[in-house]
């Protein structure tokens, strides 16, 4: 609710261009009561809709102090009033912006009581609604906005009856989670729209982010027949790839794959099959995928697998976890072996990386170090009880399981809800504490703690290789690749020379060997 001086305000300044009229109008003005209205008035409209089409404008949404409510519609450009009860409708005969202003007047103790409002409503030929994140330059979609629109304001694009619609998700589409559900917040801006475009870093997750959204609103139907568009500056033959189950999903008319330099020329064409034409005469880089497109060839199964599970309704984030371990365990393996990086076994630091993977990998890092932190704190608790190790073991493992409940609780606190797939990667994260406590009793706090540091920056920098987008578009685009890291491990296993940390260890033995 604004504060009155405020609506106030307002009230005089929209007196120099819209007049009121009328005689009623004038005494209405008259007897302003300069106290804090008590009456406010509230306008229910849409904010966009298409030239032509009756506009509902409701009023019965105010709140109303007082007798006789009279309520006076006007719109901009008009000196006589639209309407004078309750609602109003007004159909717009062009595109553009037309601003609606509600005058709500009672009377209060023989008093007269006046408050107003104003809403504004975009008129358009087409819509189109484009969706960026953290990763994409607010001033280059102001840019390209503006080589169509004229304008620098970001949705105000009104030339030639195109509105463009901007929603920019404050973090990256990589944060699966947080972009669908910043999508499912603003789900119904998609309705009307021509072309939705999706503008990320990452384009292959924005698309099941938007899929998701779409589901568990109940609101496919806001696609059916439109145009999706994914902005990406990877390779649009690999893209379409990982489109292919969405667009069964979805079933939008086609979903068509272009560069950033080609979004000008998409929007300033009157549709998506009118830039799709003159693409090629333009010599514009585009991949679409619509019905015409072949499926999945029965010779790639990996890819008709992944297919599958996509279209059944399994999770992207989920299919990519799995896709990623065996790229993680060919890493690992090479580190050990190779490098000669120590680590707890190959599954303990498989699983941080996953971990790492799915909730970011400095909240992994933070919420690694609280499990150990716990699970040391949970061992000396337990320390003085006379029992077996194994049961020991299972005491301090459900101490760490509610310590970690308490710090959810405490993120809950601060408005930060944990999704299901976070609390289960947590649970396993806090099984870890296992292989710590242990080599900490057999071989001590030093030895530990190399052992955890070891394996947490293996972890991590499986993590810093694994989550380039490219990488992620191109395990699902072909994820018959995989292939190829049974052939890696092949060769890492064939090796049986000094790893490289040994030859730092012994280099006084190797230099005094080459001496002789």
């Amino acid at each position: 609710m604004k504060p009155w001086s405020v609506r106030l305000a307002a009230s005089i300044l929209f007196l120099g261009f819209l007049p009121l009229g009328g005689e009623a109008a004038g005494g209405l003005l008259a007897q302003v009561s300069l106290g804090p209205p008590r009456t406010q008035a509230v306008i229910s409209a849409p904010e966009d809709v298409p030239a032509r089409r009756p506009i509902l404008l409701d009023a019965s949404q105010s709140r109303i102090v007082g007798l006789n409510p009279q309520y006076v519609w006007f719109v901009r450009g008009m000196d006589e009033p639209i309407s004078r009860t309750v609602d109003a409708i007004y159909t717009p005969d062009r595109p553009g912006t037309y601003l609606f202003r509600l005058v709500v007047q009672t009377t209060v103790d023989g008093n007269l009581q006046q408050d107003q409002t104003v809403h504004e409503v975009k008129v358009y030929q087409r819509k189109v609604v484009l969706i960026t994140d953290q990763s994409v330059d607010p001033a280059r979609v102001e840019a390209q906005i503006a080589a169509v629109s004229g304008s620098l304001l970001p949705g105000s694009g009104l030339a030639a009856g195109l509105y463009v619609k901007t929603l920019s998700a404050p973090f990256p589409a990589s944060s699966a989670d947080r972009f669908m559900q910043y999508l499912g917040e603003h789900i119904g801006t998609l309705q009307g729209a021509d072309a939705i475009i999706l503008w990320t870093k990452d384009p292959a997750g924005s698309l099941p982010a938007l899929q998701q959204a779409l589901r568990r609103a109940n609101r496919s139907l806001l696609v059916r027949g439109r145009s999706i568009v994914l902005v990406t500056g990877g390779s649009l033959k690999t893209l379409a790839e990982t489109a292919r189950a969405p667009f069964v999903v979805l079933q939008p008319d086609r979903v068509v794959l272009l560069h950033p330099d080609a979004l000008g020329a998409l929007l300033q064409s009157p549709d998506v099959p009118s830039f799709l034409e003159g693409a090629g005469q333009r010599d514009i880089d585009v991949e679409v995928v619509d019905a015409s497109t072949h499926p999945v060839p029965p010779w790639r199964p990996l890819s008709l697998l992944v297919h599958t599970m996509l279209v059944r309704g399994i999770a992207g984030q989920t299919v990519l976890l799995l896709l990623m371990l065996p790229v993680i365990a060919t890493i690992l393996s090479f580190l050990k072996q190779v490098i000669g990086v120590v680590t707890y076994g190959l599954f303990v630091p498989s699983i941080i990386a996953l971990s790492f993977l799915a909730l970011g990998w400095w909240v992994g890092v933070l919420f690694l170090l609280f499990i150990v932190l716990a699970g040391s704190v949970s061992r000396f608790l337990v320390r003085r009880l006379h029992i077996l190790f194994i049961p020991k073991m299972a005491i301090i493992i459900t101490l760490v399981s509610m310590l970690v409940l308490v710090l959810l609780a405490i993120n809950v606190a601060f408005g930060i809800v944990a999704s299901r797939d976070t609390v289960f990667v947590l649970l396993i994260m806090s099984t870890l504490s296992e292989s710590f406590l242990s080599a900490k009793a057999e071989q001590g706090w030093a030895s530990a703690s190399t052992g955890i540091a070891q394996t947490g920056g293996a972890a991590l920098l499986c993590v810093f290789i694994v989550q380039w987008s490219w990488f992620q578009t191109l395990i699902l685009a072909y994820p018959e690749l995989l292939l190829l890291t049974i052939l890696a491990n092949f060769l890492v296993g064939r090796y049986t020379g000094l790893r490289l940390s040994e030859y730092v260890r012994f280099r006084a033995v190797l230099q005094q060997r080459a001496e002789e």
